[in-house]
């Protein structure tokens, strides 16, 4: 099964982008190698919905952070050695021998590319199948729960072959300036004939190796935590000092919803954090699906069935949706959702905006009243309509109100960006608007025409 998610809750939480520098996939792309980075678009645009594939990946990853040293990628060497072994070899010794010879023949007359292309192939790809080789042992001499076993990390075909592997690495190396005809022909032979396959195994081994110990290198300069699967019986989900891992010094806050407490309902002034706070937590989930680290303290998850969003919702001039007609959509997207009994995490940041305050207060309210029913979903709802929370306080419901505060010094606002339980009773916006001297401006300007 695979988890819910759509284009729209990607673009709220920013979290993919090759190109873009502050995008979560940045964030985490330190692969030296396209393989590596291939790898890591793949598991970004896969988040899984099924525990023991989470916490396979996730114990892999966990893995790697513990190794005491990294395996040293030279991507110049990796280029070369991918060119080479793709490239075309024929069958069997005697036609390599002939291959050798046609490549001596044609660097006499001063043809010397392809020949200066294999000899260079030939060293780099046996220099990167011994290094690999002694890096896979020192993994498997650090895999005491046989996590390794029967994975691309096994490679055994390096143990079996390195006897010869080193031998004609040795001859190699003996020959500084351009390899003999019958060496050449042998290791041609060797590499893109006899060992082709393997050759390619052991390629994508080290792609896969560059993806992990990339994501292992983020996660322990940012110290990012893995997050921990909870049996899905639970809905629960704890964030401790959840924080959002793009902002640089960000604050950290708790977040815990539970079979009795399924709907957070944020209030706050603009400024205070709300969005911040929301886009946090939608990206720790987002994270915690891919089995990656999350920019927390501590984390502890039942695995949803998908992640969904609104907080940018835009016009859609094409098919002439109001901004109010396009939240109505989304809000019925996830009824649907919801209505089919999938396990959600719905993220609702200023519920229809889009209308009047007397719409907006009907509609929060009683979208509101009949999402929190839902037991097996966890809602994020944020508003500035404060009234809709004192309504629904009145309800006994499994509601948690919480709003991010602001403290005024003097006339100036201030904002922690820490959480507290209740409802935000902040009115600053006149205090602004006279901070700002707008009604003098206006009454200045007025005088003058």
């Amino acid at each position: 099964m695979s988890f819910i998610i759509d284009k729209q809750t990607l673009q709220d939480l920013n979290i993919s982008g090759k190109y873009k520098r502050d995008s979560i996939f940045s964030l985490y792309n330190k692969t030296e190698t396209f393989g590596g980075e291939q790898l890591l678009e793949k598991l970004f645009e896969q988040p899984l919905a099924d525990s023991e594939a989470i916490r396979r990946r996730s114990t892999l990853i966990s893995f790697f952070r513990r190794l005491p040293r990294r395996f040293q990628i030279r991507p110049e060497d990796l280029d070369t050695a991918q060119s080479y072994t793709n490239s075309y070899s024929g069958r069997g010794l005697n036609v390599a021998l002939l291959r050798a010879a046609r490549r001596q023949l044609l660097a006499v007359l001063g043809l010397k590319e392809e020949k200066k292309h294999t000899e260079s192939g030939i060293r780099a790809t046996f220099r990167i199948m011994l290094e690999l080789a002694s890096y896979l042992s020192l993994l498997q001499e650090h895999d005491t729960d046989g996590l390794l076993q029967d994975s691309i990390f096994e490679q055994s075909w390096l143990h079996s072959e390195h006897s010869l592997l080193l031998q004609l690495q040795q001859q190699i190396d003996s020959h500084t300036d351009t390899l003999p005809l019958v060496l050449a022909a042998r290791c041609d032979y060797q590499l893109r004939y006899r060992w082709a396959r393997e050759i390619q195994q052991s390629l994508s081994a080290i792609y896969h190796i560059d993806l992990y110990q990339s994501i292992a290198e983020v996660a322990n300069q940012r110290h990012f935590v893995q997050a921990e699967v909870l049996p899905p019986d639970q809905q629960a989900i704890e964030l401790h000092e959840v924080y959002h891992p793009a902002i640089p010094d960000a604050v950290g806050n708790d977040l815990q919803f539970n079979g009795s407490h399924n709907l957070i309902f944020l209030t706050g002034a603009n400024m205070a954090g709300k969005s911040t706070y929301m886009k946090s937590f939608g990206i720790a989930i987002y994270l915690a699906h891919l089995g990656l680290p999350v920019a927390a303290a501590k984390m502890r998850f039942s695995v949803k069935d998908g992640l969904y969003s609104s907080i940018n919702v835009a016009d859609n001039i094409d098919l002439g949706h109001s901004h109010y007609y396009a939240e109505v959509l989304r809000v019925k997207k996830v009824a649907t959702y919801v209505s089919q009994g999938k396990n959600m995490v719905i993220i609702f940041d200023e519920l229809f905006k889009g209308t009047n305050v007397k719409d907006a207060f009907e509609a929060t309210l009683t979208v509101t009243r009949a999402f929190q029913q839902h037991h097996n979903c966890q809602y994020l709802i944020s508003t500035h309509i404060v009234e809709v929370g004192e309504q629904l306080q009145q309800d006994n419901s499994n509601i948690q109100f919480v709003y991010m505060p602001t403290t005024m010094r003097g006339q100036v606002p201030y904002y922690s960006y820490r959480s507290a339980n209740g409802i935000s009773s902040d009115k600053h916006g006149m205090v602004l608007i006279h901070k700002e001297k707008v009604l003098e401006l206006l009454e200045q300007n007025s005088k003058n025409i």
